[in-house]
C-alpha cells in the first residue's frame, strides 16, 4: 500500500500516512478521481460556488507540504462568527478528511457592499483596499528541525516578526502586551486601531481571570484577507498543521492554534458595529453583544475544545507524534462531529430538566440562547459546538442575566475543565 498523496509506504489498513499526515481510505483507492473531486481544483485562494439553497460554499484544496518554504495550503478545522441582516453564518471549514468529509459552512445571504478587490497571490488572498491586511495567517513549512516545544513555539515567532517589518511601533506595543499578559505566542494585528486592539486583549484578561488554566494554548491571533463572499467576523481554527520535521517520519508536527479576525470587519468599526448591532437586536447573537464580543464567542470554542482534549487526554497538541497522532484524529473527528459537544448540552439539559420539570424539547431549550445556538451545516446536521459558544457568549456578556440555557450549559464546561 502507498499513500496517494507522497508514495510513502504503508502498513496495511493504515488509516494516515506516516509521513504527509494525509487521511486515508483505501476502500476507494480505485476511485482517486473521486478523491480529488471531493476538493476543489488546485488554487491559491477560496473558491466559492452557490449550492442548491443559494447558499455559498468554500473549499480548499488538500495540503501536500514539499520544502522548506512557506506554502498556502494546510489541513485545517475552522469555526467562525458570520455576520449580515438575515442569516448570520458560522463557518466550518475541515480540509483533511477524505472519508465522507463534513465541510459545514454558513454565510450572510445579503452581505453588505465591498469594494475590495481579491487578488492571487503565492499565499492567502490579500485584497487591494482600505480594509485588509499584510498578514498571512496560513504560511506553512516542512523539513525542518524540531526537537521540542521550545523549537515549535520560536518556529511560530519567527513566522509572525517577520512579517511585522511595515506595521506601527505603536501597535507593536499592543501586540506584546497580549503576549506577554495572556500567553499566546503570537499576535499580528498590524494595520488595527490601537485602543480597539488593546480592548480586545482585555476580553482575554476577563476570561483569563476565571479561567486561568486556560491560559497559552492559543499560539496564534491574527488579522486575515478573506473573500468578501466570506462572511465571518472572527473564527477559532483549533487545528492548524504549521510544520513538520526533518525527520524521516516527518514528526513531530508544529499544530497551530488560532483565533482569525477577519480584515474587513476588524479594520471598519463601523461595519462591525452595524452587523453586531443587526445580530443582537435581531436575535441572532445573543443580547448586548458589542464589536469585543465576537472575540469571547470564540473563546467559547477554545475552552470547548480544551476540554475535549482533557477528555481524550491530550496535555497539548503543539507537537503531535507517533504516540499521540491517534488521539489526535480520534479528537480532530469528534471536534468535526460534535460528539462530546452534544454530551455536554445534553448533561446540562438533564440537570435543567431535573431542577425545573420544564416540558421544553432540547432544541427549544437551546433556542432560548440565541437563533445562532441553532446553526445547521449545509446537511441540515446542527453544529453541535455553535449552542457552547453562545452560551459562553451569552455568559460573558450578561452574566446573571444570561439565559438559563446558557448558564448551565457554561457550568457543565466548566466541570469538564476542572483541574485542567
Amino acid at each position: 500500500m502507498f499513500c496517494p498523496k507522497c508514495g510513502n509506504s504503508l502498513e496495511p489498513n493504515s488509516k494516515f500516512c506516516s509521513r504527509c499526515g494525509n487521511q486515508l481510505n483505501f476502500e476507494q483507492s480505485n476511485q482517486n478521481a473521486n478523491i480529488s473531486n471531493q476538493h476543489i481544483e488546485p488554487s491559491k485562494n477560496p473558491q466559492l460556488m452557490d449550492d442548491q439553497n443559494g447558499q455559498l460554499q468554500q473549499s480548499y484544496r488538500q495540503s501536500m507540504l514539499g520544502n522548506k518554504y512557506p506554502q498556502d495550503n494546510n489541513k485545517k478545522i475552522f469555526i467562525g462568527v458570520g455576520v449580515g441582516i438575515s442569516i448570520l453564518a458560522v463557518v466550518i471549514l475541515i480540509t483533511f478528511v477524505i472519508i465522507n468529509p463534513k465541510e459545514k459552512y454558513y454565510f450572510d445571504t445579503n452581505p453588505k457592499e465591498s469594494n475590495d478587490e481579491i487578488i492571487q497571490t503565492s499565499s492567502s488572498s490579500t485584497k487591494k483596499g482600505k480594509y485588509s491586511t499584510v498578514i498571512i495567517y496560513d504560511h506553512t513549512y516542512s523539513g525542518v528541525s524540531i526537537s521540542n516545544d521550545s523549537d515549535a513555539f520560536s518556529l511560530i515567532v519567527k513566522d509572525s516578526v517577520s512579517q511585522k517589518n511595515n506595521c506601527p511601533s505603536e501597535i507593536k506595543k499592543v501586540e506584546d502586551e497580549i503576549i506577554n499578559n495572556y500567553g499566546i505566542t503570537a499576535v499580528n494585528l498590524c494595520e488595527m486601531d490601537v485602543d480597539f486592539a488593546r480592548e480586545l486583549g482585555n476580553v482575554f484578561k476577563k476570561i483569563y481571570e476565571e479561567y486561568p488554566s486556560v491560559r497559552g494554548y492559543i499560539t496564534n491571533l491574527t488579522l486575515v484577507n478573506t473573500s468578501m463572499n466570506n462572511n465571518y467576523i472572527a473564527a477559532f481554527m483549533p487545528m492548524f498543521n504549521f510544520a513538520t520535521s526533518d525527520s524521516s517520519t516527518t514528526y513531530p508536527w508544529v499544530i497551530k492554534t488560532q483565533v482569525l479576525l477577519n480584515a474587513s470587519y476588524f479594520l471598519n468599526k463601523e461595519r462591525l458595529q452595524s452587523s453586531v448591532n443587526d445580530g443582537s437586536n435581531s436575535g441572532h447573537f445573543p443580547k448586548n453583544s458589542t464589536i469585543y464580543s465576537p472575540v469571547a464567542h470564540e473563546l467559547g470554542h477554545y475552552l470547548s475544545f480544551l476540554a475535549m482534549m482533557k477528555h481524550y487526554e491530550l496535555q497539548s497538541i503543539l507537537l503531535v507524534d507517533n504516540n499521540t497522532v491517534s488521539r489526535y484524529y480520534d479528537l480532530y473527528y469528534d471536534f468535526g462531529e460534535g460528539n462530546y459537544s452534544l454530551s455536554m448540552i445534553n448533561e446540562a439539559f438533564d440537570n435543567y430538566k431535573k431542577a425545573t420539570n420544564t416540558t421544553m424539547t432540547l432544541d427549544e431549550w437551546r433556542g432560548t440562547i440565541s437563533n445562532y445556538a441553532l446553526a445547521k451545516d449545509n446537511s441540515g446536521e446542527y453544529i453541535y459546538d455553535e449552542t457552547i459558544a453562545e452560551s459562553f457568549h451569552d455568559v460573558y456578556l450578561n452574566g446573571e442575566n444570561a439565559s438559563d440555557a446558557s448558564k448551565y450549559i457554561v457550568s457543565v464546561l466548566k466541570s469538564k475543565l476542572d483541574g485542567r
